[in-house]
Order: C-alpha cells, then sequence, then structure tokens
C-alpha cells in the first residue's frame, strides 16, 4: 500500500507526539510541536477527531482541523498561519460571556431609536 490508499485505523496525541496507525501495519509519529493548533488544544478537543476524506485524513471538529496521512508519512508540518483559523474555530465552539451594553440608545439624525419606534407606531 502507497500513502495515498492507506488509511487511518487509530489515533494518539499522548506524551508530546501525534501516533497514527494505518490499516497497512505502519505506524507513524511526528512531534505535536509540528502541528500548532494541535499542540495548543486541550486534550479534551485532540481526543475527538474523526477519520475523513474515506480514511485518508483526519478532522477534529472542535478545532475545524484536518491533516492528510499523506501530509504526516511525507513528514509535513503545519503552515504557520493556519493556528489562526482553528484558534477561532475553538472560539465559535466554546460558549462566549458577553459584557453587558452600557451604550446609550441609538440616535438617528437626533432622535432616539426609541422615539424613531413610538412614531413609526403611531403611523
Amino acid at each position: 500500500m502507497n500513502s495515498k490508499t492507506a488509511k487511518i485505523k487509530a489515533l494518539s496525541t499522548d506524551d508530546g507526539m501525534l501516533t497514527v496507525w494505518l490499516d497497512d501495519g505502519r505506524i507513524v509519529s511526528a512531534p505535536l510541536s509540528w502541528y500548532c493548533s494541535l499542540a495548543q488544544a486541550s486534550p479534551e478537543e485532540r481526543k475527538i477527531w474523526q477519520p475523513s476524506a474515506a480514511g485518508r485524513g483526519i478532522h477534529w471538529p472542535a478545532l475545524d482541523y484536518d491533516l492528510s496521512v499523506e501530509g504526516v508519512l511525507s513528514g509535513q508540518k503545519e503552515h504557520p498561519a493556519a493556528i489562526r483559523y482553528t484558534r477561532a474555530a475553538r472560539a465559535k465552539n466554546r460558549p462566549a460571556i458577553k459584557p453587558l451594553s452600557r451604550r446609550p440608545a441609538m440616535k438617528v439624525r437626533g432622535k432616539s431609536k426609541s422615539s424613531l419606534l413610538a412614531l413609526s407606531a403611531a403611523s
């Protein structure tokens, strides 16, 4: 089997390493530091993964992050800009606590939004 047909069977992200077991018997490991998005994710976020691309890729839903088996086999590291997108995905998946707004009422040409609503309701 070549790298284009090898499919993922199992995965581990323990001890600072990404270890992938393939259906052809190969076991491939790479440092998590090669994949900053995974290294900065929590163990819980890294634990939940699923095969993608018919088993030729790995997807982490909480991170919206993907790796290809071919890329891992070839020793391809994460692109430096990828972390920006996985941070955004993690922020979107976490519940946000929004601060209370203390802004004054919106004004449109000198009139407040509430007085405009009252005027439109009266019409």
